[in-house]
């Protein structure tokens, strides 16, 4: 084969080829210039919204994670002086009565049920007590004797005055009468504490009385039972609920901040973030050698009667000279190691992440330090601040 011929075919092959390729790159061409004309313009909301500074989150309007946050506001409290300590509430035991039965007897009636608001001197039961009749028959017999003796006495006088009798025997008459009287004084001291003065007396029957005013908060007695004044439990126990006692358990390290008159908070399961006060009235003498803690009462006012006695509480003492800080729920801080954020709204949908130091801890709230960043007032993110921590790392 020549070289002439064999250029002939090639110069005829590029010929061909030619067209296929040149018609290749018009239709590639093309379909760019048809996407170009037909792809969707870019949003308004795409072209004006500017991207958010660092540490900051802006949800869109419509945006679902709005509707879980839980907003708060940041305020001033005074920066405890201890630690959350365990603590209880407890009947105050100066303003409660334990009744139990004078006498042995049976139950007859009932006259007060638990809960009920009773005043001195209100009847709560009726007991058959047969030694209680044995009372109210001594008295009248001791009084009788009483009568008869004044009466010899007074005759023995008369005699002594006439000469017709001997001193001996006006003594002995004399011995006689105030022995009568001294019997009968006791016979009525034994019935005046089984019944007060001026109580009706009917037979062998007697009426427990309320001691005191307040509430009879347990009661240990049905119709027909038979009690004895040696039980184990008493019948009734009433207790004036306005005042109530708070036992703290104090630790050690904690004793020079507990004394006489000191300010307590304390806060309660039953009204999650409220806070409650009370004063010390007490500070145990020696430290408990089982659980290495001070035992420690205070008197709380319960005048609106919504504590109620054996409720566990958390306790701080309080120092009158302690700084006022920021305080915030524990429940918008997120740490990170030894960091610690939360989220601060600066719109309506705009969160800022800010970085805070923790000067004291518990269950419900944090106390800040005033490096924090934070002002009075700031609406911080209590709940849901996770969600926006998840946006936040997908925004970086």
């Amino acid at each position: 084969m020549t070289r002439s011929s064999s250029g002939r075919r090639t110069r005829a092959r590029t010929r061909r080829v030619a067209p296929l390729v040149l018609a290749t790159l018009l239709a590639i061409g093309g379909v760019a210039a048809w996407r170009a004309e037909h792809a969707a313009p870019p949003s308004p909301q795409q072209k004006d919204t500017p991207k958010a500074p660092a540490n900051q989150v802006v949800l869109p309007q419509d945006a679902s994670q709005l509707a879980f946050l839980k907003l708060e506001a940041a305020g001033l409290a005074p920066l405890p002086a201890s630690d959350p300590m365990n603590a209880r509430l407890a009947l105050a035991e100066d303003r409660t009565a334990r009744i139990f039965p004078p006498l042995a007897g049976r139950i007859l009636a009932l006259k007060a049920d638990p809960g009920d608001a009773v005043v001195s001197g209100t009847p709560l039961a009726i007991l058959d007590a047969p030694d209680f009749g044995q009372a109210v028959a001594d008295l009248r017999k001791a009084q009788a004797d009483a009568t008869l003796k004044k009466k010899a006495l007074a005759r023995a006088q008369t005699l002594f005055g006439g000469e017709a009798l001997a001193r001996r025997d006006l003594e002995a008459a004399q011995a006689d009468a105030r022995a009568a009287d001294a019997e009968a004084d006791r016979a009525r001291l034994r019935l005046a504490n089984l019944a007060p003065p001026g109580s009706r007396i009917e037979g062998q029957r007697l009426v427990l009385r309320a001691p005191l005013g307040g509430v009879v908060v347990d009661r240990q007695a049905n119709p027909g039972t038979e009690v004895r004044p040696d039980a184990a439990t008493p019948l009734f126990i009433l207790s004036d609920l306005r005042r109530l006692w708070l036992n703290i358990d104090l630790p050690e390290q904690a004793a020079a901040l507990a004394k006489p008159g000191a300010a307590v908070n304390f806060s309660v399961e039953a009204f999650p973030g409220e806070e409650f006060s009370a004063r010390i009235e007490r500070v145990g003498a020696m430290v408990d050698p089982t659980t290495r803690r001070i035992p420690v009462r205070a008197l709380v006012d319960n005048g609106d009667g919504r504590l109620k006695p054996e409720m566990f509480a958390r306790a701080t003492i309080s120092d009158p000279k302690a700084a006022t800080v920021l305080r915030v729920p524990v429940g918008a801080l997120l740490t990170d190691g030894l960091t610690t954020r939360l989220f601060v709204q600066l719109g309506p949908r705009t969160f800022e992440r800010r970085r805070v130091s923790v000067a004291r801890q518990d269950a419900e709230f944090a106390y800040l330090t005033p490096d924090s960043g934070l002002k009075p007032g700031d609406k911080v993110v209590v709940r849901g601040a996770l969600l926006l921590a998840s946006e936040l790392a997908q925004g970086e």
